[in-house]
């Protein structure tokens, strides 16, 4: 066998048995059947004919394949929108949370004045309800809260 080895394309000599660079055996050797390579192994194909595994929700999905499951009576009442007490009670907390918001952002209005050396007269609104303190406070430039009540002067 003179030529070049089939693996690694090295020349060979006439009366080589193995390749001199990649050490291919050059002489058969045996069955020349392998199976799975030259030869079908029908052990392999009755292994392969068994169940298939099923397919992946999405790869199904996307086939069109795919069946929806119905949920369970816990699994539809775990989505479903929560009822009227708590929904209030959300709300309330929303409220809380706001109010409490507001209230900072006017305690830090406050501690800025107080910084700068300003005075403000912010109405105290953890006690007053309903906007009682809106209309009871005077914001500078406006008239007096109360009706009938004269305007002073600035000093001339």
């Amino acid at each position: 066998m003179s030529g070049v080895c089939p693996w690694c394309s090295a020349a060979l000599t006439p009366d080589a048995t193995a390749c001199p660079s990649c050490g291919a055996n050059l002489v058969a050797e045996g069955d020349p059947s392998v199976p799975g390579v030259t030869a079908i192994d029908a052990a392999a194909l009755v292994r392969s004919k068994s169940t298939p595994q099923p397919r992946n929700r999405l790869l199904s999905w996307i086939s069109g394949d795919y069946q929806a499951d119905l949920p369970s009576k816990a699994e539809a009442q775990a989505i479903a929108p929560p009822d009227d007490d708590v929904r209030r009670e959300i709300l309330r907390l929303e409220l809380e949370a706001h109010v409490a918001s507001l209230q900072a952002e006017a305690d830090a209005i406050r501690s800025e004045a107080a910084a700068e050396g300003r005075t403000i007269d912010l109405p105290d609104l953890s006690a007053a309800g309903d906007g009682e303190a809106e209309a009871a406070a005077p914001v500078d430039g406006d008239a007096p809260a109360e009706p009938g009540a004269a305007a002073e002067e600035p000093p001339v």
